[in-house]
C-alpha cells in the first residue's frame, strides 16, 4: 500500500492511501463519509476486494477529517470538493489511459453527487454507499450544520450527466440516513439501487454484506 501527500491550489494538504495492483485496468477513488476517514472499515473492505479485479483504489481525507494534515483546513463544500478533484487530477496525470470511477459513503456520496453535477469531472462511473442525499436535512453537530447547505434533488434534476452510470446500496435499517430517502432519490433520477435487509449504516451487519456491497460496485464500473 502506498501513502503520500497531495498538495491544493491553497496549500493544503490531502492525505492518501492507495493500492495499484499489476495489470491495473480502472482507478476507483473513495471519498469517505462524515466523521469517518481515509482508514475506515468500508475502505479497507474495497482495498481488500477491489485490487484483485484489476481495480486502483485511492482513498484520501477529506478536509477536517482524519490526519493531521486534513483537519488543518476548515470544513466546507468548496474544500471537499478541491480535494476530490486535486485526487482525479493526480491520476490522471499518473495513469492517464486508465478510466476513473468513484465510490462515495454517506456524506462522500453526496460531495460526489455535488462534483459530478457541478464540477469538471474525468470519470462517468459511480457508486453511491448509503448516500446522504438529504445532508442537509439531517441532525448532526455544529459543525456539519455550519455547512452551506446544496440542494442535491435539484442539482440532478438541472443537471446534464449524459453517459454518466451511478447505482446506490443501502441499508433497510439505516437510522442515520434513511432508507426512504435514498430510495426516492434513485428512482426519481432514474438509478438502480439496491436494499440490504437488516442493514445499518455501516452495511456490515453480516459478514458477507460488505463484500456483495465491493461486488456491486465493481459491476457498476464495468457497466
Amino acid at each position: 500500500m502506498e501513502k503520500f501527500l497531495l498538495t491544493k491550489q491553497n496549500g493544503y494538504q490531502v492525505p492518501c492511501i492507495a493500492e495499484f495492483p499489476e495489470g491495473l485496468r480502472k482507478n476507483v477513488i473513495v471519498i469517505h463519509g462524515y466523521d469517518s476517514s481515509k482508514e475506515s472499515a468500508n475502505v479497507e473492505n474495497l482495498m481488500e476486494m477491489l485490487p484483485p479485479q484489476g481495480f486502483g483504489v485511492i482513498a484520501y481525507d477529506q478536509p477536517n477529517h482524519g490526519s493531521e494534515e486534513a483537519a488543518r483546513e476548515d470544513l466546507s463544500i468548496e474544500a471537499c470538493l478541491d480535494s476530490l478533484a486535486r485526487v482525479e487530477e493526480y491520476l490522471t496525470e499518473r495513469y492517464p489511459d486508465k478510466e476513473i470511477c468513484y465510490f462515495g459513503s454517506s456524506f462522500g456520496a453526496y460531495i460526489l453527487g455535488i462534483y459530478l453535477t457541478t464540477r469538471p469531472h474525468k470519470g462517468n462511473r459511480a457508486f453511491m454507499r448509503c448516500a446522504a442525499v438529504n445532508f442537509p436535512e439531517l441532525d448532526l453537530d455544529e459543525r456539519a450544520k455550519a455547512i452551506e447547505p446544496v440542494d442535491l434533488y435539484a442539482l440532478f434534476d438541472e443537471a446534464d450527466l449524459g453517459d454518466v452510470e451511478i447505482a446506490f446500496a443501502h441499508g433497510e435499517m439505516d437510522s442515520s440516513v434513511p432508507v426512504s430517502a435514498a430510495v426516492d432519490f434513485a428512482e426519481r433520477c432514474g438509478y438502480p439501487i439496491t436494499v440490504f435487509p437488516g442493514e445499518e449504516h455501516p452495511i456490515c451487519t453480516f459478514p458477507e454484506d460488505p463484500p456483495r456491497v465491493a461486488q456491486l460496485a465493481a459491476r457498476t464500473f464495468d457497466l
